[in-house]
């Protein structure tokens, strides 16, 4: 399937040996998504992590899953971007996502690796951003074009999953993530269209004209210059999940 941007070739080799990985214990492996900031652009090696999202044909047992994980992190040293944000679920969840289960999660950054087997956990909710976005941009490094595989998400829950993430991003995210994954969500009420957190902020900026704390995060995540203090991005993220919980369009109001 096309991409929106360009995808960078160490990127892709290092998803293709994720790949390799992951089908040497799992012969029912379906297909290896790239999807994020890496087809969506705004993809920075120093500043963005790489997104996948594997489908397996068939659920398996926790050692199973642990296998998967082992399997993956060996190959971790050679990713390109600040580190590997990665889910396996089966191709039941990936046509109909449920309650969101998953068979591993695995993130790793140059401080750690975290491991999470799926057997025993609640559903995941990012999968379904992580699905959507699949579905509309995903690179499929290994197996059919993803909306083969990844069914439609409704709208409201996609929405509904955005304000969730934002109201995380309020305790836990640094104040550049925050006020473009807020750009991003608003866009998304606006005009319906997934896009990445930095176009999200343009988008911001062209649709409602200048904005200091917008603008600051945008340079932040663009250039590496002084993001916005964590007090005016609060007070933005905050705002944006008021408008985005009021129902009508969220871009009539600022």
């Amino acid at each position: 399937m096309a991409t929106d941007a360009p995808v960078p070739t160490d990127i892709v080799r290092y998803v293709a040996e994720v790949s390799a990985a992951l089908a040497g214990v799992r012969p029912d492996l379906v297909g290896v998504y790239l999807h994020g900031s890496a087809v969506l652009g705004g993809f920075h090696g120093a500043r963005s992590d790489v997104d996948v999202l594997a489908v397996v044909a068939e659920p398996g047992t926790e050692a199973d899953q642990q296998a998967m994980g082992a399997a993956v992190t060996e190959v971790e040293a050679r990713c390109p971007g600040t580190g590997l944000e990665m889910s396996v679920i089966t191709a039941a969840t990936a046509a109909d996502l449920g309650s969101c289960p998953f068979e591993v999660h695995i993130r790793t950054t140059a401080a750690e690796t975290v491991v999470i087997p799926g057997a025993g956990h609640a559903g995941d909710t990012d999968l379904v951003l992580h699905s959507t976005v699949c579905r509309e941009h995903a690179l499929a490094v290994c197996g059919p074009p993803a909306p083969a595989v990844f069914g439609p998400v409704p709208a409201d829950r996609v929405g509904a999953a955005m304000v969730g993430e934002l109201r995380w991003a309020l305790d836990h995210a640094t104040p550049t993530y925050g006020v473009l994954n807020a750009c991003r969500a608003l866009r998304f009420a606006d005009d319906g269209r997934l896009c990445s957190k930095l176009d999200g902020g343009r988008w911001y900026l062209t649709r409602h004209g200048d904005d200091a704390v917008v603008a600051a995060a945008v340079a932040h995540q663009r250039d590496g210059h002084a993001g916005p203090t964590t007090p005016a991005a609060a007070a933005f993220v905050a705002a944006a999940c008021d408008r985005l919980s009021t129902p009508g369009p969220a871009s009539d109001s600022r």
